[in-house]
């Protein structure tokens, strides 16, 4: 099963959607196996079933059970399956498309794809790339920062 995950940003997501939906056309993909998390998207796919919003445990199941997920560049949506070994293929927000307010995404995506955790396409051409190299890619084990981040925190509170 295939995961979509665009988070719950109130910008719309519709160029990721429609690329999933050439992908499908293309017979990369069958639509029949992809559930999508849709969020503010407005967008309706013509080849996968989607949903707006779920809670998270019900979230949680989609995500223990699929094999591939496909996801913006959010932490929210990258971290939890990592922290599970999934494959996954980020796809950032850009904001000259007005999918969000800056190209943040660009910059977790390159730290994501750099470190060995994950694919990225930024296009259709680059999806289907991305995809097709998902069946031997083997995502790095992931290694949270929380330890390195919250010391620099402490040293700095500690220090004022």
């Amino acid at each position: 099963m295939i995961l979509v995950s665009v988070g719950t940003a109130e910008y719309s997501f519709d160029r990721l959607f429609r690329m999933i939906d050439e992908v499908c056309d293309m017979g990369i993909i069958d639509g029949n196996d992809i559930i999508a998390q849709k969020g503010s998207t407005k967008y309706n796919p013509r080849n996968f079933k989607c949903f707006n919003l779920i809670g998270r445990d019900e979230f949680q199941k989609y995500i223990n059970s699929a094999d591939l997920i496909i996801c913006h560049a959010g932490t929210g949506s990258v971290i939890p399956p990592l922290k599970l070994g999934k494959k996954i293929i980020v796809v950032p927000r850009r904001a000259k498309y007005g999918e969000h307010v800056d190209d943040h995404q660009l910059e977790l995506r390159d730290a994501f794809t750099r470190a060995g955790y994950t694919l990225s396409a930024e296009n259709k051409d680059e999806l289907v790339k991305a995809i097709k190299d998902s069946h031997s890619f083997v995502p790095n084990k992931f290694k949270s920062n929380n330890a390195r981040m919250n010391n620099l925190i402490i040293d700095f509170i500690t220090k004022l």
